[in-house]
């Protein structure tokens, strides 16, 4: 296995791509630059599985080229805004490990930022491998153990005397994220190889200091506020009356790349693995 560590200069180049997407949720735009450097690294065309499909916006956005391709959505308002993009030939309204498709009938897959929320992840590696050609491959990111060890909201929160109010954001913050499968990094390539792929290509994503920020941004967005609804809703307009935010919050994301002494050990990764043939 290959293990492929991005420069600085990769991360802003992605960050300047996925800002234009979510120029005003910092978090979004933060980890997204980290998986469009990634898939930089990738190649992926001819009929193409794209699983936990969403609204098909980022993955346009990282192959817009592609043209011949399949979405699967469990859940059905994703699912027809899926279908509403123009992006997909089809969008399938099933679990993953259901995928009502032939099998050896794709090129590629490409599953971004899905495969940690999937309760029967073996079930779902073993539907991909099945409905992918002898020799495809899948483009995926996921996170890793590190996602929850990193985890600085709950953890400030505790610090601060507040143990009952730590431990409620901390439930609200899996709750939300549905973290089924936070694995280790050999815990992912145990279970891609299970499955009957190889692992060719790992690239870490969102070392130490870029991680806690990240979470901490991320963990604040989705506190729940007394009236209703969470504290992003709060944030967007207040950062979205500001144009210069994009930028300069491309600014600290430099800065936290100047920061990064190990980037090898991250909350997240990015695999490219191949079906046996």
């Amino acid at each position: 296995m290959k293990v492929q560590i991005l420069s600085s200069e990769e991360v802003l180049s992605g960050y300047d791509a996925v800002s234009a997407l979510y120029p005003h949720i910092p978090s979004l735009s933060h980890w997204r630059a980290w998986e469009y450097a990634s898939y930089r690294h990738h190649r992926i065309d001819g009929r193409i599985l794209d699983v936990g499909c969403g609204d098909g916006r980022y993955f346009k956005l990282i192959w817009p080229n592609a043209d011949n391709v399949v979405g699967v959505d469990m859940d059905p308002e994703t699912a027809e805004h899926g279908r509403a993009s123009g992006v997909y030939r089809a969008v399938h309204t099933v679990p993953a490990h259901e995928i009502p498709e032939p099998d050896d009938g794709f090129d590629h897959a490409f599953a971004n930022c899905s495969l940690e929320h999937m309760d029967h992840l073996d079930g779902v590696l073993a539907e991909i491998q099945r409905c992918l050609k002898p020799g495809g491959t899948l483009s995926c990111s996921v996170v890793t153990n590190r996602f929850i060890d990193w985890a600085l909201m709950p953890m400030l929160v505790a610090e601060a005397g507040y143990e009952q109010a730590a431990r409620a954001l901390e439930k609200d913050f899996l709750d939300f994220h549905h973290l089924a499968n936070p694995l280790t990094v050999a815990g992912w390539t145990a279970a891609f190889e299970r499955a009957g792929f190889t692992v060719e290509l790992h690239t870490p994503i969102l070392p130490l200091h870029n991680s806690g920020i990240w979470g901490l941004m991320d963990s604040l967005w989705h506190v729940k506020r007394r009236a209703g609804g969470e504290m992003g809703s709060l944030i967007q307009p207040f950062l979205s009356a500001n144009p210069k935010f994009p930028s300069a919050y491309r600014t600290v994301i430099s800065g936290l790349l100047e920061m990064e002494t190990d980037w090898n050990d991250c909350s997240g990764a990015v695999f490219s693995v191949r079906k046996v043939k």
